[in-house]
């Protein structure tokens, strides 16, 4: 199976020439002015409505084929029955606020969806509802991380080119390592974030609640005081790995950053040495044809340095996000088994106490007197009652919160073995890309001085002879 690092590659290596030209920028327009047109099935769905009466026309897509061709042994291997392809981020204006959306493509084949090809559009709030809900709906599970919302790219403005199409990237992650989980692909609420219209979709997200937020908020505040009695070794030695992996990463994060503001600076540099050159080969006419050719080389270099400037690689930090969102389902698990502890504490408590009550040598009933108090207290007998209800409610709710316990470590235990798989071959290729592009900084840089290399070597020959060495050497 293709990894979710890998469809970025394929998908977006052909069409991020798409987006070069400025993100189309669209306003508020009445329902009224559109034209119905399309031949398209589903003629709404590409369309997006922000606020009650507020349609955005988007550009149309003919279907899912306009996705890059793949190769049919590996389209064999993949074999999903739902993929997910996400592109063509639009820049909304509107009165009160300015936000992007963009399009989701869908193709199935499952027999719970009635179309086999959905268009949609959504905007970065509503990928923060769809993990929310994953996360409350399958605390047992790995949930990917979303991109940040505005550090992502702390150099880039949010609303720049650069920006929207780092974010598409990294949401497009995000949705493809959602649908190729076995349990997380089949949400209802995924596949209302995937198939409705605006309006329907406006109405998913209103009609449930954040209860099991509030309720879990409320569990980690008691819970902050205390600590598990065994913690699970298991699970411990992936929490460990968890953070020297987060702790390697974030140094390579670090010297990515520096290497980062160096090159700008050298970017800077460069442009201020180009017209220097030029400008001095009109006072050496002599050295002028090799002042030039240092002039172009030099532009040339600067072209390089800020075309590798401009697209900024976001792949370690986002990685990071995704080993911090293992950590948070170690933590949600480490809550529940907490959970179960506190119970049974309270269950072995409530039994001691009842077998106090029964092993008590005193039988005799207690003075039905004041007893120095106003208020009566409670007898033996009230005490047995009370706790003959609460026991046997505890010993339920131990064994509910034991089953709990024993399936969320069995999700929790194959979810991280599925990650271990993909962390392998995301890891690699994050490595490989980013020796690639290094490379090809320096192949371009290496090109731009061998032409004054070679003028240099032959300068002072004879034509006849220097063209002869430079076709044998540039052989």
């Amino acid at each position: 199976m293709m990894t979710p690092s890998e469809h970025v590659n394929e998908e977006f290596g052909v069409n991020i020439g798409e987006h070069n030209s400025k993100l189309p920028e669209v306003g508020t327009i009445s329902p009224g002015t559109i034209k119905h047109e399309s031949r398209e099935p589903d003629f709404m769905s590409n369309y997006s409505t922000s606020v009650e009466g507020s349609v955005v026309a988007s550009p149309s897509i003919d279907s899912f084929s306009t996705l890059p061709e793949q190769d049919s042994s590996d389209f064999q291997l993949d074999n999903r029955d739902l993929q997910v392809k996400i592109d063509n981020p639009q820049k909304h204006l509107e009165t009160l606020e300015t936000y992007i959306t963009f399009r989701i493509t869908t193709r199935t084949t499952r027999p719970e969806f009635e179309e086999s090809e959905y268009v949609v559009r959504r905007r970065y709030n509503d990928f923060i509802w769809l993990r929310q809900k994953l996360v409350e709906t399958y605390p047992s599970h790995i949930i990917p991380p979303m991109p940040g919302k505005h550090s992502l790219l702390a150099q880039l403005d949010r609303y720049s080119k650069e920006f929207i199409i780092a974010r598409m990237k990294l949401l497009h992650v995000f949705l493809n390592r959602i649908v190729n989980h076995p349990i997380l692909s089949c949400d209802k609420e995924l596949k209302g974030f995937l198939t409705a219209k605006p309006a329907e979709f406006s109405i998913i997200r209103k009609n449930r609640g954040n209860v099991m937020g509030k309720m879990t908020d409320s569990f980690q505040n008691i819970a902050s005081t205390y600590s598990m009695k065994q913690k699970n070794p298991e699970f411990e030695k992936t929490r460990d790995y968890c953070n020297a992996l987060c702790e390697k990463l974030s140094h390579i994060d670090k010297i990515n950053h520096r290497i980062h503001k160096e090159r700008q600076e050298y970017v800077i540099e460069l442009h201020q040495m180009h017209p220097i050159f030029t400008q001095w080969s009109t006072s050496e006419p002599e050295l002028a044809p090799l002042l030039l050719t240092i002039a172009r080389a030099v532009e040339a270099n600067g072209a390089a340095h800020h075309k590798f400037v401009d697209n900024v690689s976001a792949s370690e930090r986002e990685y990071i996000a995704y080993v911090e969102s293992v950590k948070d389902a170690l933590t949600r698990r480490d809550q529940m088994q907490l959970e179960y502890e506190l119970t049974m504490d309270e269950l072995s408590k409530k039994r001691h106490e009842k077998d106090q009550l029964l092993d008590s040598t005193n039988s005799t009933p207690r003075s039905q007197g004041w007893s120095g108090t106003l208020w009566k207290g409670e007898s033996r007998d009230e005490k047995l009652e009370r706790l003959g209800q609460t026991v046997p409610r505890l010993a339920k709710r131990s064994e509910i919160l034991q089953d709990r316990l024993e399936c969320t470590n069995e999700n929790l235990r194959s979810d991280i073995e599925r990650w271990n798989v993909e962390k392998q071959c995301e890891l690699k290729n994050m490595m490989v890309s980013m020796a690639d592009r290094q490379i090809q900084l320096y192949e371009d840089c290496m090109k731009s001085w061998e032409n004054i290399l070679v003028n240099l070597k032959f300068d002072g020959m004879s034509p006849d002879i220097k063209q002869v060495e430079k076709t044998k050497i540039l052989a």
